[in-house]
């Protein structure tokens, strides 16, 4: 008896034939942004002596706490974007609360959210 090849959505165990469910796309997508030496160098000392959590997840935990805390001052989530966000340096008038003047002391912190 011939036996059909199986594809490589298929699993054999025990001579059952089990179905490969497509892994889940990443929720996470990598971002980088600059912020100062001090805070990176605060970040990871924090992360070094305790040992709670990895980096990037403390960085996205605090990511989120502060979008929510936006949301709740906007009095909900904002509305979904009607465009792409521009790369760069933002033009124009900026919220005080939001703008950080640029200089010296900066490092790159990439992580994956």
């Amino acid at each position: 008896m011939q036996q059909n090849p199986l594809s490589i959505n298929h699993l054999v165990l025990n001579g059952m034939h089990h179905p490969l469910l497509p892994s889940p796309p990443s929720q996470n997508q990598r971002v980088t942004v600059s912020l100062p030496t001090p805070l990176i160098e605060r970040l990871r000392n924090a992360v070094y002596w305790t040992e709670d959590l990895p980096l990037a997840v403390l960085v996205a935990e605090a990511v989120k706490d502060i979008v929510t805390q936006m949301e709740e001052g906007n009095g909900g989530a904002f509305p979904q974007r009607v465009s792409p966000l521009k790369r760069g340096r933002r033009q124009g008038k900026r919220s005080p609360v939001h703008s950080t003047p640029r200089g010296n002391g900066r490092e790159v912190l990439s992580s994956e959210f």
